[in-house]
């Protein structure tokens, strides 16, 4: 027979000030990595974009041009839509709760409108920091858990588990 015992059931409220410290943590953990990788593409093309110039392509040199424009537009404008459409976003503004049950193989989030399972391989990162666990799906969403909010256990012991569980992807954030 399967074990389904319960390990550890946190239940967290999406609040904008949650919301705002996540948004603080994730930029000052990504947002050298963002702004590096947004510069090295920019370069390439500016560079390619000089050449073309100095050879008297102009036809592509206006396409790099427009390509240049739309590259940085999209990569500044983008994110502050995102986060425009995630503070408008139900889950923020009725300031909703979500329950976390973890178990041995995978743990479950749900509120009143949705259930879902996750195997712990699954997660991309985890991090810990003095208030919250971040359990990143991928590079841009994560599960946010108030580390005052745990029912069933503690932090502590919470910590050690998702440490042994996802020792690839756990980090320490002070």
């Amino acid at each position: 027979m399967i074990n389904l015992k319960l390990l550890f059931k946190n239940t967290t409220k999406y609040t904008k000030t949650v919301y705002d410290n996540f948004l603080a943590f994730h930029n000052k953990k990504y947002q050298l990595t963002y702004m590096a990788y947004t510069a090295m593409v920019v370069a390439s093309i500016l560079f390619t974009l000089i050449f073309q110039v100095k050879y008297h392509n102009f036809t592509v040199a206006i396409v790099l041009c427009c390509g240049l424009t739309g590259f940085v537009l999209w990569r500044f404008f983008r994110p502050v839509a995102e986060v425009s459409k995630e503070y408008k976003s139900e889950k923020i503004q009725k300031e909703k709760k979500f329950t976390f049950k973890f178990y041995d193989k995978y743990f479950v989030t749900e509120d009143d409108k949705q259930y879902s399972k996750i195997k712990y391989y699954q997660l991309y990162r985890v991090f810990e920091t003095s208030d919250f666990f971040y359990l990143y799906i991928d590079k841009k969403h994560a599960f946010l858990l108030d580390k005052t909010k745990f029912k069933k256990d503690n932090p502590s012991e919470f910590s050690v588990f998702i440490k042994k569980k996802c020792w690839w992807c756990s980090k320490k954030v002070n």
